[in-house]
């Protein structure tokens, strides 16, 4: 007899989702970071001389320049996108009336803490941890309107 596995709580999934987020971000800010530097420690080489006067190739340090900027942008705006739904996860749990639940909620999806942790930190047992954070994620439910 097999059981049927309810869905996740939807409040739960987008609070889940920050820590992925947050590594997504901090990936986009090494490339930008690469990015940047790239472009800042290109030096001139040299133009190769054409005795025949063939087309010499066009200025390598600028086209380098040119992508190491076009590559930041791109990855600025995505970054900024980002940031924006990090934005919108902070508000959701600070929009909870209740400042345990709020704590709750940002040591389990914003600090990645266990659930041992956090009822030790909170000196509350596991099981009553459970409860608030149950309570907390009605509360975000409630004020994403799902």
């Amino acid at each position: 007899m097999s059981q049927q596995q309810r869905p996740e709580n939807p409040a739960k999934t987008f609070l889940k989702r920050y820590r992925a987020m947050m590594a997504r971000r901090e990936s986009l800010q090494r490339a930008i970071d690469e990015a940047y530097d790239r472009a800042t420690s290109i030096t001139a080489k040299p133009k190769e001389i054409n005795v025949s006067g063939g087309g010499g190739a066009g200025d390598r340090m600028a086209e380098d320049v040119v992508r190491a900027i076009d590559s930041t942008e791109q990855l600025k705006a995505v970054a900024a996108q980002i940031d924006r739904s990090l934005a919108e996860i902070l508000a959701a749990i600070e929009a909870v009336q209740d400042e345990t639940q709020k704590a709750v909620l940002t040591m389990r999806y914003i600090e990645g803490a266990g659930w041992e942790e956090i009822a030790g930190r909170l000196h509350y047992e596991i099981s009553n941890t459970y409860i608030i954070h149950g309570r907390g994620l009605w509360a975000v439910r409630r004020h994403l309107g799902i």
